[in-house]
């Protein structure tokens, strides 16, 4: 059976419409594979875009991220850190306060807060000129100008006192009071004479009024251990009323120089017990003098009596007669 082809029959050339089929199937096979190309080509691109976004952002790590979030949202407070230290270790703020302060001060003032009095009870042996060197206020200046501790630590430093109270009474009026120091004995030390108080602190430049009715002590270290000694003889009046001098003798024990040129050496432990005798021998007139030089209570229990070259000579002379 033959193959009829009908364009063929319509009088159109069969080999020139094979060709045109042929070409227009290969065009749109052809177009085909080029849409291909391009969806695979954007894809790819797409793909690429993705990878490399993706690649750009790998380096900056979430933690890392929000330690710069972190740092620029401080970043402002750091700044203000950072100036006020600045300003703080220059000193400014406390120069304007300082400036602050003195203005306030000058304006107190001129509205009448001026020192016009110094008002100071308690005095009774501190110099009055030591007094106003160490309150160094001038009459007119602001009252609150000067401070009263500084005031106060330099009041203390003088010899005669104490302690010191200083306040303010306003307007006008520096009002101090003192609480001087109890002398007790003169040490004398190296040919000159200093007064001791009942704690052991020394004053320099004693009055010669005390010369008439203070122990004179002597020995190296001996203001640090009087005051215990006066204590103990304060029980002891008739030992007390005779008493001249006192010795620290090698850091540890006393020699009492009664009226008459007896001495009398005290134990190093429990002296009292040792002056509960010789207060005996007193009362008893045991002690003469000119008769007994030494008086030696160092062994517990036992009193050593000492003739004075005088008595000793009358006792030889006594004795041959006998």
């Amino acid at each position: 059976m033959w193959f009829v082809n009908k364009n063929k029959a319509k009088g159109m050339p069969t080999r020139r419409l094979a060709t045109k089929t042929t070409k227009k199937f290969v065009l749109k096979r052809n177009n085909n594979r080029l849409w291909d190309f391009v969806h695979k080509r954007l894809a790819f691109n797409k793909l690429l875009r993705k990878s490399t976004s993706t690649r750009s952002r790998q380096p900056i790590r979430s933690s890392n991220l929000s330690y710069v979030k972190v740092l620029q949202s401080f970043s402002p407070l750091l700044i203000i850190v950072i100036i006020l230290s600045a300003l703080w270790w220059s000193g400014y703020p406390q120069k304007v306060s300082d400036a602050l302060s003195q203005k306030g001060i000058e304006f107190s003032g001129k509205l009448g807060l001026r020192v016009d009095e110094i008002m100071v009870e308690g005095r009774h042996q501190s110099s009055s000129q030591q007094i106003l060197s160490a309150v160094a206020a001038n009459r007119g200046e602001p009252i609150l100008i000067h401070n009263l501790d500084e005031i106060k630590n330099r009041l203390q430093k003088i010899d005669w006192v104490r302690s010191a109270t200083v306040k303010r009474q306003l307007p006008n009026i520096l009002y101090i009071s003192l609480a001087e120091r109890n002398p007790i004995a003169l040490w004398q030390h190296q040919k000159n004479y200093y007064l001791v108080d009942d704690e052991g602190v020394v004053i320099s430049n004693p009055s010669a009024d005390f010369f008439k009715r203070l122990p004179i002590v002597a020995g190296d270290n001996a203001p640090a251990h009087v005051s215990v000694m006066i204590k103990i003889l304060e029980k002891f009046p008739v030992i007390r009323k005779k008493l001249k001098t006192m010795v620290w003798i090698r850091q540890r024990r006393w020699d009492l120089n009664l009226e008459g040129n007896i001495q009398v050496k005290l134990p190093e432990n429990k002296p009292e017990a040792a002056l509960v005798r010789l207060s005996f021998l007193i009362e008893k007139n045991k002690l003469i003098a000119g008769d007994v030089s030494v008086v030696d209570l160092r062994i517990p229990k036992q009193t050593i009596l000492k003739l004075s070259p005088e008595a000793a000579v009358r006792a030889k002379i006594k004795g041959k007669e006998t």
